[in-house]
């Protein structure tokens, strides 16, 4: 501060400092030595003081400015306090206006329960547990903003704290402005047992019973609790345990809200309760047809009706409710879905979407990517690891899919016996990989109970018709047995894709064309979207050497599955019908972009790529085709060829 105000004629170092030099100059002109010495003494003197004084002055206002800047920074620090303050305060009030969890408070007891340790806190905290174990067993697809009560993980008992605190001024503020379920109760003494009652929002049940039925009296406790203040889970719950007739009331009970979201989710675990029963889609398809008309963009209810459709083997209706759920999941934003399901929940439309319009190379994808995900429910990985083999078979990779299912872990106890009906359900495609079709006829009885494990007992549902029921009856007609391949398909119902296909196949196998033609475009109007009943027809021309009919029909195909292998595969051969062969490699080399591990494809390929001249390239698809599988005629076909 010095340096700035002093200058070269106003500090300390000017000579004569405080002094008039023309008054001093006047007076030692006149005066002796002696006098003029002892004046100059003086002056010294007064500069000495001066220079101290001003040192002095320099000190003081060193000091105040550090003073000023101490009370500054003294104010700053007290404002950042008084701000934190008041910022822990706001957060605290929003925290409390905002919360929305569980409070149990301790319950009150007799004394002489207490005295056995069944205290106020421990009854409440094994009233939690069983909360806790309920919401745990029901998983749900909603978001949690989308209850009305939703507790999230914040469940705990809450201990009663003395004197005033911040616990209790906390407290205090989530009674006035929060949203918290509290749950408190006594248990009395009546009639020579005990009564246990849990309130929540002042209202109540009270269970009695013997002492000795504790457990099932606090049990009955807790579900009421649930059941008034958690309705749509505690459905779930009922649903899962096999209650299937009070989650039925629940839900029906929802389903009148005025909420059209609530309504949808009401409509939608309706569905469920029919499904899970008795696999019931015939009931459970116009339960979510309900739902969607409550709530149009409802994803989960157009993916739900996507499965059911396609279990009842209704393919139009499911490739169009798929696609929807497909067009709903590509959203930004999907504010009817709990965020952390969403991936899992586009894997299981998605791929099976896939799957309808022949594209097992990007179901396949879709799977092993599902795979990697962090799944929030168990049963989705085994879903995923059985339909990637599914997948596998698909695109005629035998080996692959069969490989990849040893892989497989063990199945625990609740899945043993869908383990099985799979396994069944791969030994039967691989079967029809390598036309086994004796083998196949030979398996039925025991394939057969393998599925009926998986069901309820008495009923077979459309699954065995639409997956199990159109093979037996092709692979009877191959053999010869008519009348067991005409009673197969006079088993199955009208209504369903696959079994119109059978119907046609069949006829063919059986050389009845008239009925052939009539089925194949009964089955293309059924399901004009889907490309497995042209590519169905389309072989069957084929078969009865007319290349040019076939071609047409595996154009069709090909349009409406672009991805589908088959139909590439059977244009090339009916190309090669033509003697159009060099038309056929490109058929070919498109088709293998989609099913590579084909050993018909590459056997056919060597085929075309030698009447095409190509001999040595013609080695190399035969070798490939040798190292893939091959049904028993392919097999002679291809040391016939390749030795040719």
């Amino acid at each position: 501060m010095a340096e700035e105000t002093e200058g070269p004629d106003t500090g300390a170092e000017a000579s004569g400092a405080g002094v008039d030099p023309f008054a001093a100059a006047m007076a030692l002109g006149g005066a002796s030595r002696d006098r003029a010495d002892a004046f100059l003494k003086k002056q010294e003197a007064l500069i000495d003081d001066q220079r101290h004084h001003l040192r002095e002055q320099f000190k003081r206002l060193k000091i105040g400015v550090i003073s000023d800047r101490l009370s500054i920074t003294l104010k700053v620090l007290t404002g950042i306090v008084g701000f934190a303050a008041a910022a822990g305060v706001a957060l605290m009030v929003w925290n409390a206006s905002s919360s929305s969890g569980l409070l149990i408070e301790p319950f009150a007891v007799p004394p002489d329960m207490a005295e056995r340790g069944f205290t106020g806190e421990v009854v409440a905290t094994q009233l939690l547990a069983r909360l806790v174990e309920m919401q745990n067993a029901t998983g749900s697809n909603r978001p949690a903003r989308s209850y009305a009560n939703n507790w999230g993980d914040n469940l705990k008992v809450e201990i009663p704290e003395t004197g005033v605190s911040i616990g209790e001024a906390y407290k205090f503020l989530r009674q006035q402005l929060g949203h918290d379920t509290r749950i408190g109760g006594e248990i009395t003494r009546a009639g020579g047992g005990i009564a246990v009652t849990a309130r929540s929002e002042g209202i109540g049940a009270t269970f009695s019973g013997p002492e000795a039925d504790f457990d099932a009296l606090l049990q009955k406790a807790a579900e009421d609790v649930y059941g008034r203040t958690q309705p749509y889970r505690y459905a779930a719950f009922l649903r899962s345990t096999g209650r299937y007739d009070e989650a039925y009331a629940i839900w029906s009970q929802m389903s009148e809200d005025n909420s059209p979201l609530e309504q949808a989710w009401a409509w939608a675990g309706v569905s469920t309760v029919y499904t899970f029963r008795n696999n019931d889609y015939a009931n459970a398809i116009p339960a979510l047809h309900k739902a969607i008309a409550a709530y149009p963009t409802f994803t989960l209810g157009w993916s739900l009706l996507g499965n059911d459709e396609n279990n009842s083997g209704h393919t139009e209706a499911a490739l169009a409710a798929y696609r929807e759920a497909a067009r709903l999941f590509a959203r930004s934003s999907i504010p009817d879905l709990d965020p952390s399901v969403i991936p899992s929940l586009k894997v299981r439309n998605n791929a099976p979407l896939a799957r309808l319009e022949g594209d097992y190379t990007t179901a396949a994808s879709l799977y092993c990517d599902g795979l990697g995900l962090q799944l929030p429910d168990s049963s989705d990985r085994d879903n995923f690891r059985q339909n990637l083999a599914f997948a596998l078979l698909g695109q005629h990779d035998l080996s692959g899919a069969l490989a990849y299912w040893r892989t497989m872990p063990p199945p625990n106890a609740a899945s043993r016996a869908s383990r099985a009906g799979q396994q069944a359900r791969v030994d039967l495609l691989a079967a029809v990989e390598r036309q086994d079709w004796k083998g196949i006829v030979a398996g039925q009885a025991e394939q057969k109970k393998s599925f009926l494990a998986t069901v309820t007992p008495g009923s077979l549902g459309t699954g065995y018709a639409r997956l199990y029921q159109p093979i037996y009856a092709l692979a009877k007609a191959e053999i010869g047995d008519k009348a067991g391949a005409e009673a197969e398909i006079g088993a199955m119902p009208l209504n369903c894709y696959e079994c119109m296909r059978a119907h046609a196949s069949v006829a063919s196998a059986e050389k009845d064309w008239p009925r052939a033609n009539w089925w194949f475009a009964h089955a293309i109007g059924f399901a004009p979207s889907s490309p497995f009943a042209y590519e169905d027809w389309g072989r069957a021309l084929l078969g009865r050497g007319n290349p040019d009919a076939a071609i047409a029909q595996f154009t069709l195909a090909n349009q409406k599955g672009p991805h589908f292998a088959d139909p590439l595969e059977g244009w090339g051969e009916a190309l090669m019908k033509k003697n159009q062969s060099h038309l056929a490699l490109a058929k070919f080399a498109e088709a293998e972009k989609y099913a590579p591990n084909w050993g018909r494809l590459h056997l056919k390929w060597g085929e075309a790529l030698t009447y095409a001249g190509k001999k040595d390239e013609a080695q190399k698809q035969y070798a490939i085709s040798a190292g893939l599988d091959l049904s028993n005629e392919d097999k002679a076909e291809l040391a016939k060829v390749s030795h040719g």
